[in-house]
């Protein structure tokens, strides 16, 4: 579990870090006095691992607080679309920072599990997200029940990514 943290916050850093302009940010580089204990690597990793969690949760319950505020007409149709587009564009840009992440082969063995398992619960965040976009686009019943299947297949995995019992 601490890798998994770790790794999280880690990925979070990444996130916030990212330019978001064509300008490339500054780099800063170390002193030549500088040096990163284990130690720090560790609770810095710690921390990552959980926000990462955290923002898979948390992405997930923004989608069930949609669908209810939507089907609740809280929302209509143009609004709850642009919320869920939004969680869509965000986790995907989530699952790519991961993808090149793993890619790099940087991480331990365990932390690689642990990004590899959480790209796959955010495919099926994703996969709850488009359904639910499919249903606000439709208002069909039958893409009404395919949201709430994925929904509960996606709940099922981000309490094991994350530990949680029921």
């Amino acid at each position: 579990m601490t890798s998994k943290i770790v790794l999280a916050l880690l990925f979070a850093f990444v996130l916030a870090t990212q330019e978001t302009s064509a300008t490339p940010a500054p780099t800063m580089q170390p002193s030549p006095t500088a040096s990163v204990r284990p130690a720090d690597d560790a609770i810095l990793l710690n921390t990552f691992g959980y926000a990462t969690g955290q923002s898979v949760l948390l992405t997930h319950m923004a989608v069930g607080t949609l669908a209810d505020a939507y089907v609740a007409k809280a929302y209509k149709r143009d609004k709850a679309t642009t919320f869920i587009n939004t969680y869509i564009n965000v986790t995907e840009g989530m699952k790519d920072k991961m993808k090149k992440l793993l890619d790099e082969g940087v991480l331990s063995k365990s932390d690689s599990e642990f990004v590899g398992n959480t790209i796959n619960v955010l495919d099926l965040v994703l996969r709850e997200a488009g359904d639910l976009k499919s249903y606000i686009s439709s208002g069909k019943p039958a893409d009404a029940q395919a949201y709430d299947n994925s929904r509960k297949k996606a709940l099922k995995e981000v309490k094991t990514l994350l530990s949680i019992k029921d």
